[in-house]
C-alpha cells in the first residue's frame, strides 16, 4: 500500500508544463501552414491564439466575398448588405500590418441596382489596398455567384498601371467612357477578363504573358494580342459578336479556344499550321465557316461544336488522338487523316425526326469507321435505331469500329432495349465493347467474334450482302452493370439471334465497391503529420469546434 507520506508528496507535486512548440514557430512556417488550409480554416486557426492572430495580420493573401456572407450581412439586403460587408472590409485591412506585400487579393462583391455602380469609397479603398501593397494577383468580381442582377462597377484605371501585378483577373468591370485600350504589364503572366464592357479594341504586349482569357466582354470590336511566349488563349464572344481576332504573334500557343469569333476558313488553313506547339484547338459557334481545313502535326485535340454552317472538315495530325463534334449531322463529308484516334459525336436531334434522317446519319458515322473508339451522345435514343428497311438496302455505316459508347436515355421497356442494340449491332457489327452511359451510370456488353465461321446455311438473313451481320460470328457475350429484368432479356435475346453462341456470362462491380469502402474504413482515423501542410491539417482538426468568424 502507498504510504500516507508518498501519497502527500504525490499530490503537492507540481504538474509539468507542457510547451507549446507550434507558437514558438517564426512567422514564415505559421503562414505556410495557414496557406496549406482552405482560407475560411486559416481564418479560424488565427484566434486560437496571440500568436497565431499575429501571424494572420501579416498573411499575404486576403480573401473577401460578399456571396459568403462576410461582415455579419446574412439578413441584409440591397444597399445595406454592401454596406455592412464594405465596413467589415475597411476594418480588417486597418488591423492589417502595412509593411506587408501580397501574394494574392480576392475582392468579390454584388450590385443590386444603377446607384451601386457610382464610385464607392469603401470599393475604392480596397483596390487601392491591394495596389499599394504590391499585390501578385489581383481578382476583382463584381458578378459573384449569386448575383441574378448583371451590374457593372467604374473601374479604377490605376489597376491598369500596377507593374506588381502577375495574374490579373476582373469580372463585371466598365471602362467610361468606351475606348481603346492598351495594356503593357511588364511582369503580368495570366490576364482573364469576363463579363467586362466599355472596351472597344483591346491590345496586350507582354513577353512575360502565359495565359487570356476573355469572355463576354460586351461591345468589344477587335482583339490584338502580341505575346511571343503566350501558351493558351481562349476567346468566347456573345451570340451577337462581331469580334476579329489577331493572335499572329503567338507562335508559342499550346491551348487554343474560339467561341463565337470572327474567324473565315482562309484564317484557319493559313494561321493554325503556324502555332507548331499547339495541342488542343477548340472553335464554338463561328458562323463564318463553311470548309474547315486543318494541317498541324502536333495537334492532339480538336473540338468543333455548333458551327451551323459548316460543310466539310478536313483534319491532318498525325498527332490526333481525340476528336469532339457537337451539333447537327452535317453533310458526310469529313476528313480525318489520322492514325489512332478517338472521336466523340454529339449530335442534335429535331422531334419529329426529318424524313432524311437515317440515311443522313448512316453517311456522317460512316466517317468515323476507322477511329480507334466512338462515343455517340444523342437526347432521343430512338434516334439511333435504324429501321428495318433501312438496314436491307444499306451496309454498316462502323464495319471496321471495335469500341462504342452511347449516351443516352437508357430504354425502360424490354422492346425498346431490344430494338435498340439489334439497331446497334447493326451499323456496328464488329464491336469488342459496347457501352451505355445514362445519368451517372454506365453498362456494358463485351463481345467475342469468330468472322471464319459463318458458312452458307446460317446467310439466309444477309445472303446478298456483301458484308455479313454480327448474328454469325458471335460466339460470347458478357454482361456488365445490367439490372437483374435487363440481363435477362438480353440473354434471351442473344440466345435466340446469335447463331453460333457459345456462352454467355455476367460481371458486376460491386465486390470492387466493397472492398474499396473495405479499405477506407481501415484506414480512417489515422493522422500523418510528415510535413507541414499535414501539419496544419492535424492543428484544424483539434479545434473543429471553434465558430466562424465573419
Amino acid at each position: 500500500m502507498m504510504t500516507r507520506n508518498r501519497l502527500r508528496r504525490l499530490m503537492n507535486k507540481k504538474p509539468i508544463q507542457e510547451d507549446d512548440l507550434i507558437s514558438e514557430l517564426p512567422d514564415p512556417i505559421i503562414q505556410h501552414i495557414m496557406s496549406s488550409l482552405p482560407y475560411k480554416d486559416a481564418a479560424r486557426m488565427s484566434i486560437l491564439s496571440k500568436r497565431f492572430a499575429s501571424a494572420w495580420t501579416s498573411f499575404p493573401v486576403i480573401f473577401f466575398d460578399e456571396t459568403l456572407n462576410m461582415g455579419s450581412c446574412l439578413e441584409l439586403t440591397g444597399k445595406q448588405r454592401l454596406n455592412s460587408f464594405l465596413s467589415y472590409v475597411g476594418e480588417f485591412l486597418s488591423r492589417r500590418r502595412l509593411d506587408v506585400s501580397l501574394e494574392k487579393f480576392r475582392f468579390c462583391f454584388c450590385l443590386n441596382n444603377s446607384s451601386d455602380q457610382q464610385p464607392n469609397c469603401g470599393i475604392e479603398n480596397a483596390i487601392s489596398y491591394a495596389i499599394e501593397n504590391n499585390v501578385k494577383e489581383l481578382e476583382l468580381d463584381v458578378v459573384g455567384k449569386r448575383c441574378k442582377f448583371m451590374a457593372h462597377y467604374r473601374l479604377p484605371m490605376k489597376v491598369f498601371s500596377a507593374h506588381s501585378i502577375i495574374v490579373l483577373s476582373l469580372k463585371g468591370f466598365v471602362l467610361e467612357p468606351p475606348q481603346n485600350l492598351a495594356l503593357d504589364f511588364p511582369s503580368i503572366k495570366e490576364l482573364r477578363l469576363e463579363k467586362c464592357k466599355g472596351m472597344q479594341k483591346l491590345s496586350v504586349s507582354s513577353e512575360s504573358l502565359k495565359i487570356v482569357v476573355l469572355e463576354f466582354c460586351q461591345g468589344l470590336e477587335k482583339v490584338g494580342i502580341d505575346a511571343s511566349n503566350l501558351e493558351s488563349f481562349s476567346f468566347g464572344g456573345g451570340v451577337n459578336s462581331s469580334c476579329s481576332v489577331d493572335i499572329t504573334a503567338c507562335l508559342s500557343l499550346e491551348y487554343l479556344s474560339l467561341k463565337n469569333a470572327e474567324i473565315t476558313d482562309e484564317w484557319i488553313k493559313r494561321e493554325i499550321p503556324k502555332f507548331i506547339q499547339l495541342e488542343v484547338f477548340k472553335v464554338g459557334r463561328c458562323r463564318l465557316l463553311k470548309n474547315f481545313h486543318v494541317s498541324n502535326a502536333n495537334l492532339k485535340t480538336l473540338e468543333l461544336s455548333d458551327c451551323s454552317n459548316l460543310q466539310k472538315i478536313e483534319i491532318y495530325s498525325r498527332s490526333l488522338n481525340k476528336f469532339v463534334y457537337g451539333g447537327q449531322i452535317m453533310p458526310s463529308r469529313v476528313f480525318i487523316y489520322s492514325p489512332s484516334f478517338h472521336a466523340k459525336v454529339s449530335l442534335s436531334v429535331d422531334h419529329p425526326l426529318p424524313h432524311d434522317w437515317f440515311s443522313s446519319l448512316r453517311d456522317f458515322l460512316s466517317c468515323f469507321d476507322h477511329c480507334k473508339e466512338l462515343e455517340l451522345a444523342c437526347s432521343i435514343e430512338m434516334a439511333l435505331i435504324f429501321p428495318v428497311d433501312y438496314r436491307d438496302n444499306l451496309l454498316p455505316p462502323l464495319y471496321d469500329l471495335k469500341y462504342l459508347k452511347v449516351v443516352a436515355k437508357f430504354p425502360t421497356k424490354p422492346e425498346d432495349l431490344v430494338d435498340l442494340l439489334d439497331g446497334l449491332l447493326w451499323f456496328s457489327p464488329r464491336l469488342t465493347v459496347l457501352s451505355f452511359v445514362s445519368g451517372n451510370k454506365e453498362k456494358s456488353l463485351k463481345f467475342e467474334n469468330d468472322i471464319a465461321v459463318a458458312i452458307d446455311e446460317d446467310l439466309q438473313c444477309c445472303y446478298s450482302m456483301p458484308i455479313k451481320c454480327w448474328r454469325h460470328s458471335l460466339k460470347k457475350v458478357t454482361v456488365e452493370n445490367f439490372e437483374d429484368r435487363e440481363n435477362t432479356i438480353l440473354q434471351r435475346f442473344f440466345s435466340q439471334k446469335a447463331i453460333r453462341l457459345e456462352a454467355t456470362s455476367r460481371e458486376d462491380n460491386g465486390s470492387a465497391d466493397a472492398l474499396a469502402k473495405e479499405g477506407v474504413s481501415q484506414d480512417s482515423g489515422s493522422v500523418i503529420t510528415g510535413n507541414i501542410d499535414d501539419l496544419g491539417a492535424a492543428i484544424m482538426a483539434s479545434f473543429l469546434d471553434v465558430s466562424e468568424i465573419y
